[in-house]
């Protein structure tokens, strides 16, 4: 649900966590659900702050059950620091949070401030999880991407993400079975498993977008780099995707499981036809296709 545009970014509002909202208000905990909208704001603030500074244009923040998302161009190709940054900015505004309000509480116990710690005690604690989605998963990508590979990385996250879910939902049937239901265990281990399946699909619309992006740039007259990338003709085109850096344009060239002889090569609007239309062909199948276009 928009809810207004600021600057060029839409501010998004889905409508289970205005739902969450209403019902804990109703309820008389209205203290403690400001007190974790500002802990979650506070959050996608740092975030936000980040990409500026990298000077990444953020395009939309929405705030959902579980967090907020905000979808930041390039934000694929920040590794290293910089990637690093943009992905701990948001715990980090947690952890300064989390220590003032401990100054504070030592002089006053006020209500608020109590839920306000815990919240950003919580947020802090569950983004430091080396897992996808998670930004401790998005810190530990950005490291050992430019040693290992994007690709490697972020698969071993999403495994990590996924068995992390399962170990959650287990867990929540477990206590169930003896009386003690955790609901919320078992909605965020359902969160965890949807969120690694988006994660996957997302790289189609970071392509997309990054795409239209540098056209504008070609359009304005500025020069693009060039990325030259050899794959096997059985690799799938969406794990590829992830390699792509957002401000290059690019040249595939697909060579047999050998890696003896040069099958073909796929240019840019290649790429563009395939991400429409077969995000999962292999690329000998795309050579092959795009061959006889």
């Amino acid at each position: 649900m928009k809810i207004c545009t600021l600057h060029g970014v839409t501010l998004r509002v889905h409508p289970l966590f205005l739902l969450i909202l209403l019902l804990y208000t109703l309820a008389g905990q209205g203290i403690m659900i400001a007190a974790c909208v500002l802990a979650l704001a506070l959050h996608e603030a740092g975030h936000y702050a980040a990409a500026c500074h990298l000077r990444l244009p953020v395009s939309e923040i929405e705030l959902t059950p579980f967090g907020g998302a905000m979808q930041i161009a390039g934000s694929d190709g920040a590794t290293g620091r910089s990637g690093f940054l943009l992905a701990a900015a948001g715990p980090l505004v947690n952890a300064i949070c989390l220590a003032a309000s401990y100054f504070v509480l030592q002089r006053s116990a006020m209500p608020f401030m109590v839920w306000f710690a815990l919240s950003n005690l919580s947020m802090l604690a569950a983004n430091l999880l080396p897992i996808l989605p998670l930004d401790g998963g998005r810190m530990v990508l950005a490291l050992l991407s430019p040693r290992f590979g994007r690709p490697h990385v972020f698969r071993a996250l999403l495994l990590l993400g996924r068995i992390a879910a399962a170990a959650l939902i287990a867990c929540s049937l477990a206590l169930a079975l003896k009386g003690l239901f955790r609901p919320a265990w078992m909605a965020l281990g359902c969160y965890l498993f949807y969120a690694a399946s988006l994660e996957e699909k997302h790289g189609t619309a970071r392509f997309l977008s990054a795409l239209f992006s540098r056209r504008l740039r070609a359009e304005n007259g500025a020069a693009l780099p060039v990325q030259h990338l050899c794959v096997s003709g059985g690799t799938a085109l969406y794990t590829l995707l992830p390699q792509l850096r957002p401000a290059a344009y690019h040249l595939v060239s697909v060579v047999d499981d050998q890696g003896c002889k040069i099958l073909g090569t796929v240019d840019e609007a290649g790429l563009y036809n395939a991400v429409l239309h077969a995000p999962h062909a292999a690329m000998a199948q795309i050579i092959a296709d795009y061959a006889q276009k």
